[in-house]
């Protein structure tokens, strides 16, 4: 079959000296206000943390790039704080941070414009968060809202405002959506614009929004809501439903919740019945894994990997990428129109769906390494580990990628698990072949040779 190469959607910065001029880490918040008001700049805190030395890594790497530099220098009083030190403890109680990989960006009052959550090398990423920050400057913020609200200012183009800004500050608005439905009249859940931006909000499967909508408005325009948007608008309702009904299901331990959202999953995927088996079992596996259920998760995560993902092969994950580009360029040449003399036409790249199976099986993988001693649990994950670096190392091997030597995360993976089987030298060898890896990609390589040493050593 042809094999078609797809641009992977990864971004690879490199060190170099045009890059994000950092404050003191030890700066207290006190002296980071005063400094952004007397230059009239806003603040960008990244939150790190010593466990994840390679996350650290990533973000240096995003951080080094020199499309950031006038940017953030001009606009910004930038600082990267530990979670763990005095200052980065302060920040992180002061901003209410329950993650210690994520991105600010404040204003000197202290009011959140936008978040950033996790840790990537991608410095488009910081980029497009910097810009929505600097759109955002000046205007009404947070706490005006809230005053407003305690006021008892209900009217819906302000409760509508109110919530849009509690999510630029990734805060929850499960409860103001609930009294925004309720209040609607009846004529208005029949609306298709009101009931589509009610699904903007993502409300979870067992809200009261959500279920007053399946109640009272009629199939046939939560069908024209979903089949009417294009591909990206419903990916991002369905994607959004779905991820905020799951924080809800993890924080309550609901079982009953999580079933609905894989329920929810499967129907999202429409006639791809295959696609939508495959994301309900993963929600439940990811579900298990999030609340600790090691027993559920073990026996979910292998009864996915085994029936769907070993099975594949090259040719099966050539043909989901060569359907899911072929949809892309449909999609593309509908937007695009008519060419007419003297049009540019835009390139187009997308990422290949299939890393995502050879992605899953080494995060599995890595897991199992992870949460359990069972030598049958961890032979079972040594064989998704090799199937994992077998499937990129055939996929990626016409592809634009670093990855010469093949993924060195995948083969840091199977060196960890080797070596908790008890097959040291076979581990070590492994292991520094993930350090030279890395070393090729041209990326940060020294928290590979830690864990290197410390397998030499037998102090891993």
């Amino acid at each position: 079959m042809r094999q078609i190469i797809l641009v992977f959607a990864l971004i690879i910065s490199f060190q170099c000296r045009a890059q994000i001029t950092f404050i003191d880490t030890n700066t207290p918040w006190r002296q980071l206000s005063k400094q952004a008001k007397e230059q009239d700049k806003l603040i960008f805190i990244h939150f790190e943390n010593s466990e994840c030395v390679q996350c650290n890594e990533v973000a240096s790497m995003g951080f080094s790039s020199p499309i950031l530099k006038k940017t953030f220098d001009e606009e910004f009083i930038s600082i990267r704080c530990n979670v763990g030190t005095f200052n980065g403890q302060n920040l992180a109680q002061k901003f209410r941070i329950m993650s210690s990989l994520m991105s600010l960006y404040v204003d000197s009052d202290g009011n959140i414009l936008h978040v950033n959550n996790g840790s990537t090398g991608d410095s488009y990423t910081y980029l497009n968060g910097a810009e929505l920050a600097l759109d955002r400057k000046g205007k009404k913020q947070l706490p005006d809202y809230e005053r407003e609200y305690k006021a008892g200012v209900r009217t819906s183009a302000f409760m509508r405002e109110y919530m849009v800004k509690k999510q630029e500050s990734s805060m929850a608005i499960d409860d103001l959506l609930d009294e925004y439905v309720a209040s609607l009249s009846p004529d208005s859940l029949g609306n298709f614009q009101i009931v589509k931006g009610i699904f903007e909000f993502f409300p979870a499967v067992n809200s009261l929004a959500y279920q007053t909508i399946k109640s009272k408005t009629p199939k046939s325009i939560t069908d024209s809501i979903f089949n009417s948007a294009k591909p990206d608008d419903r990916k991002a309702m369905n994607d959004g439903i779905i991820q905020n009904s799951f924080r809800i299901a993890v924080h309550k331990r609901d079982d009953k919740m999580a079933k609905q959202i894989a329920a929810f999953a499967r129907e999202s995927q429409g006639k791809n019945r295959w696609q939508g088996e495959i994301d309900s079992m993963k929600w439940m596996v990811k579900y298990y894994y999030r609340i600790a259920d090691t027993q559920r998760y073990f026996e979910n995560a292998a009864k996915l990997i085994e029936n769907k993902y070993l099975p594949l092969t090259v040719d099966s994950l050539n043909a989901m990428d060569d359907a899911a580009f072929k949809a892309q360029q449909a999609s593309f040449t509908s937007k695009r129109g008519k060419r007419e003399p003297g049009m540019t036409v835009m390139s187009m790249a997308i990422a290949p769906p299939s890393q995502f199976i050879y992605l899953e099986l080494n995060e599995h993988a890595y897991h199992f390494y992870e949460l359990t001693r069972d030598k049958e649990l961890l032979e079972k994950a040594l064989t998704w580990s090799k199937k994992s670096m077998d499937l990129s190392n055939a996929k990626r091997s016409n592809a634009a990628t670093p990855y010469r030597l093949g993924d060195p995360n995948f083969i840091d993976t199977y060196a960890h698990i080797l070596y908790k089987l008890g097959r040291k030298e076979d581990a070590i060898e492994w292991q520094t072949k993930a350090v030279e890896a890395q070393k090729v990609s041209g990326m940060a390589y020294e928290s590979f040779e830690i864990r290197l040493n410390k397998m030499k050593t037998g102090t891993l």
